[in-house]
C-alpha cells in the first residue's frame, strides 16, 4: 500500500500549474525565469524512472528537469522497464525506481536493475530496518521514503550529487585492507574515483603525485604515521575550504573525535562504518568544498565569461611580476579589445553581444591556456604571459587575431564575425601598472592604425 502526504499532491498540482505555464518554472515556491533554462547542469546519459503512479512519476521528472538538461525514460511497472532495459543497456547513468511494483511488489526492480548493472535511488511508501538491511547490500545508493515534498527534492540533489562525484578524487587511509576496501567500496559505489594508502606516510606520498584528491578519509591507529599526524601535515597547507578530512577509528575512546576536529579534520566517523553515515557524511564534506569553490568563483571570476576578474588579475598578476623581477625571467601583458562592439551591441542586440563575449572568451581561454587572462571591462581583456621570448609572444597574438577574424558566430537568426585590436608591452616597469599602461597606449595605437592588428 502507498502512504502520500495531502501535502505533498497540492505542491505537486501547484508545481504542475507553473510548470506548464510559458514564462515560468516552480521548485519549491521558488520561481525563476525561462533564461535560467541556459544554465542547467548537462547529463550525457539518460536516467530511468521507474513508478506506477502517475502523477508522482510526472512530478519527479519534472524536478528533475527543471534542474538538469538530461534525457528520461519512464516506465509504470516492471514489464515496461524491463523492455527499457533490455533496449538501452548499458546506457543508463542512473535509474529512480519504485521499490515496489504492480506487476512486482517485493522488490524484484532491485534484482532487475543489478543484472543490468544500472546502479539505484529506490523510492518506497515506508520503509522499516529489515528493508534497509535487505536492500542496501544489493547494490542500492540510497533509498527514500515518499512522505513529502522534501523526499523528492532530496532525489533531486542526488542526481546531481552523484553526477559531480565521478569528477572528485578520495584518498581512503587505513593498515588494515579488510577496513579500507570497505570503505572504497562504498565510495565507489558513489561515483568517486577512490585511491588508497596503508599509513600516513604513503597517503602524503599519493597526495602529492595527485594534488587533484578533495577528501581524504584516514584512520588514526597506522603504523609509521597515525591519523592526527597525517592531518597536521596536510593542514599546515591546505584548509579546510580547500581539501576535507574524515578521521576514522574504531578505538572506544570517547575523546577520539574532538581530537580530529582539533587536530584540523572536518568530520569524524566511528567504526564500524554504517554506509547511510558514510554517504551523508561524504556528501556533505564534498558539497561545503564546492560551496566554498562557488564562493571564490563569484569573488574571482565575470559571471558572464567565467573568466578571471580585475581584482583578481592585478592580486595574481602582483605576485607573478615580483617572482619575474626577482628570478629575472621574461614578463609581457597584452590588453585586447573587441573592435566596433558597441556598434555589434546595436546592431544585434545585448543577447547577441553577450554570446559574441562570451565566445570570445572562450577562445581565448583555450588558445592561451596556460596564462593569466581576465576580463577587466565591457569588451577588453587582459592577457600576462610568463617566461616567453618578444618574438613568441607576438606570434601567438598575432595567430590569435586572425583566427577571430575568421570565425563567423551563430547569435540566435544573425551571423556575427568580429576582430580584435591587441597592445603589448613586455617591459618590466616599476611594477604591473605601468606595464599595464604602456599595454593600453599600444593598444589605442592598434585602433588607431586602423584595428585587427598587434601593436607592441
Amino acid at each position: 500500500m502507498h502512504y502520500f502526504n495531502v501535502n505533498l499532491y497540492l505542491k505537486y498540482y501547484y508545481y504542475i500549474l507553473y510548470v506548464k505555464g510559458p514564462f515560468m518554472v516552480l521548485v519549491r515556491d521558488n520561481v525563476r525565469s525561462k533564461e535560467s533554462s541556459k544554465h542547467l547542469i548537462s547529463i550525457d546519459k539518460p536516467i530511468l524512472l521507474v513508478e506506477d503512479q502517475e502523477s508522482m512519476l510526472l512530478m519527479l521528472k519534472g524536478l528533475i528537469q527543471d534542474k538538469y538538461n538530461i534525457e528520461i525514460h519512464t516506465a509504470a511497472n516492471y514489464a515496461e522497464a524491463k523492455q527499457l532495459l533490455t533496449k538501452h543497456r548499458h546506457e543508463y547513468y542512473l535509474a529512480i525506481c519504485d521499490l515496489h511494483l504492480p506487476d512486482a511488489p517485493n522488490g524484484e526492480i532491485i534484482n532487475l536493475l543489478n543484472r543490468a548493472d544500472v546502479k539505484m535511488i529506490t523510492l518506497t511508501g515506508t520503509f522499516g530496518e529489515r528493508d534497509k538491511t535487505s536492500i542496501l547490500p544489493k547494490g542500492v545508493i540510497d533509498y527514500i521514503v515518499k512522505d513529502s515534498i522534501n523526499a523528492y527534492e532530496y532525489v533531486v540533489e542526488l542526481v546531481g550529487r552523484l553526477y559531480n562525484n565521478c569528477h572528485h578524487k578520495v584518498l581512503v587511509v587505513d593498515d588494515s585492507a579488510i577496513s579500507c576496501t570497505m570503505v572504497a567500496n562504498m565510495l565507489a559505489m558513489q561515483n568517486f574515483e577512490v585511491l588508497v594508502a596503508e599509513d600516513g606516510v604513503q597517503a602524503l606520498e599519493v597526495y602529492k603525485k595527485k594534488p587533484d584528491i578533495h577528501l581524504i578519509i584516514t584512520d588514526y591507529h597506522m603504523p609509521n604515521m597515525d591519523g592526527f599526524s597525517l592531518t597536521l601535515n596536510l593542514r599546515k597547507n591546505y584548509t579546510k575550504e580547500q581539501l576535507a578530512i574524515i578521521g576514522l577509528s574504531a578505538s572506544g575512546d570517547t575523546d577520539l573525535g574532538s581530537q580530529f576536529i582539533k587536530y584540523g579534520a572536518n568530520d569524524f566517523l566511528a567504526k564500524p562504518i554504517r554506509y547511510e553515515e558514510l554517504l551523508c557524511r561524504v556528501n556533505q564534506n564534498i558539497s561545503m568544498l564546492e560551496y566554498m569553490e562557488a564562493l571564490r568563483n563569484a569573488a574571482n571570476r565575470d559571471f558572464l565569461t567565467n573568466l578571471y576578474n580585475r581584482r583578481y588579475f592585478f592580486s595574481q598578476g602582483k605576485d607573478i611580476y615580483d617572482n619575474a623581477v626577482d628570478n629575472g625571467t621574461n614578463l609581457s601583458v597584452a590588453m585586447l579589445d573587441i573592435d566596433h562592439f558597441k556598434q555589434i551591441n546595436d546592431t544585434y542586440g545585448h543577447e547577441a553581444g553577450d554570446d559574441l563575449l562570451i565566445h570570445f572568451s572562450q577562445q581565448l581561454a583555450e588558445y592561451f591556456e596556460n596564462d593569466l587572462i581576465a576580463r577587466i571591462g565591457g569588451e577588453e581583456f587582459v592577457i600576462l604571459f610568463t617566461d616567453l621570448a618578444d618574438e613568441t609572444v607576438t606570434n601567438l597574438l598575432n595567430d590569435f587575431r586572425v583566427k577571430i577574424s575568421e570565425q563567423v558566430i551563430q547569435c540566435d537568426e544573425a551571423k556575427v564575425s568580429m576582430t580584435v585590436s591587441i597592445g603589448f608591452n613586455s617591459h618590466k616597469d616599476q611594477h604591473l601598472d605601468a606595464m599595464l599602461k604602456k599595454a593600453d597606449e599600444n593598444l589605442y595605437k592598434a585602433k588607431q592604425f586602423g584595428r585587427n592588428q598587434v601593436v607592441g
